[in-house]
């Protein structure tokens, strides 16, 4: 695990190596969403590389924790409770071991801006000529926390997959469910979703391309859709625009799929559309022909 002279929580270990390696010439890796559109999925298909390094533990929840407080402020406390419980197990395998040091970083950037970029000094190894991480509540992100990341890696890449909105919010909410989240099904769950910004703003690809862009050119967003992502063309773009080889993925593997228990009726359908309308106008507008037909029926 890292060793430091930053003083952490009570019981914190530091009794790890603390060697930094520098990420100077490495192109910083992050995908910023959208949730439930692919992202785990896109983690494990990193995580089996060798060329591309991304933390054991998906979805670092650092930048939201930092700059939208008001929906994502509980993060910081679950790390340091997932921090405790982990280390009271004294897991002795390298699996354990690497998952005790990152959920360790993670709880010292809290308060820690210079944390995060440390984790990685610290874990990237040599041979890696990609790294990052993948936290898909970072489409919540306004301007200003894009800038604080690009403050930290000049060579960032930012990967965003787009979902149809309505399939993307009740997923979302089916995993709530599954989650024990909810006080009820998410069926019925539903209407009250579409007054949540916790289900709506993760919907408005609009304004997190907006913020992304004030701060990224394009060519440094890579943008692809959940319905046509999963395929050999669209994998070896994604290779292409972060400059490693093109590996083909297990595409008839699901990661984290929220199961069907009920369907939306047209009248719940018809009812997301419209509160979304402004996403679906974006997305026609700005991709055309790109946008998959199934957002069109």
């Amino acid at each position: 695990m890292l060793n430091s002279s930053i003083s952490g929580p009570p019981g914190f270990a530091t009794s790890v190596s603390s060697m930094s390696r520098s990420l100077d010439g490495k192109i910083f890796m992050l995908g910023i969403g959208a949730q439930k559109a692919g992202t785990s999925w896109l983690h494990d298909y990193f995580k089996k590389r060798r060329d591309v390094f991304v933390p054991p533990v998906k979805e670092l929840h650092h930048f939201d924790a930092r700059f939208r407080s008001d929906l994502c402020s509980d993060f910081d406390r679950r790390f340091r409770e997932r921090y405790e419980k982990f280390r009271a197990r004294d897991g002795k395998s390298r699996a354990a071991r690497k998952r005790l040091e990152i959920l360790e970083a993670r709880v010292r950037m809290i308060g820690d801006e210079s944390a995060y970029r440390t984790y990685f000094e610290n874990a990237v190894p040599e041979n890696c000529r990609v790294f990052g991480e993948i936290t898909p509540a970072y489409s919540l992100l306004p301007e200003e926390g894009f800038r604080a990341i690009a403050s930290q890696f000049p060579r960032t890449r930012l990967i965003f997959l787009m979902r149809d909105p309505v399939d993307r919010l009740y997923s979302h909410l089916r995993m709530a469910e599954r989650l024990d989240m909810l006080t009820g099904p998410a069926i019925e769950q539903f209407a009250a979703a579409l007054r949540n910004p916790q289900y709506v703003e993760r919907c408005e690809y609009h304004r997190t391309l907006a913020n992304a862009r004030s701060v990224f050119a394009p060519e440094d967003i890579f943008i692809g859709f959940y319905e046509t992502f999963f395929c050999d063309a669209e994998l070896a773009r994604l290779c292409d625009f972060l400059g490693i080889p093109f590996k083909p993925g297990d595409y008839g593997m699901p990661v984290n799929v929220s199961p069907h228990k009920t369907r939306l009726d047209a009248e719940r359908v018809a009812m997301a559309r419209k509160k979304l309308a402004p996403v679906y106008d974006f997305c026609r507008a700005e991709f055309g022909g790109k946008v998959p037909d199934s957002w069109l029926a």
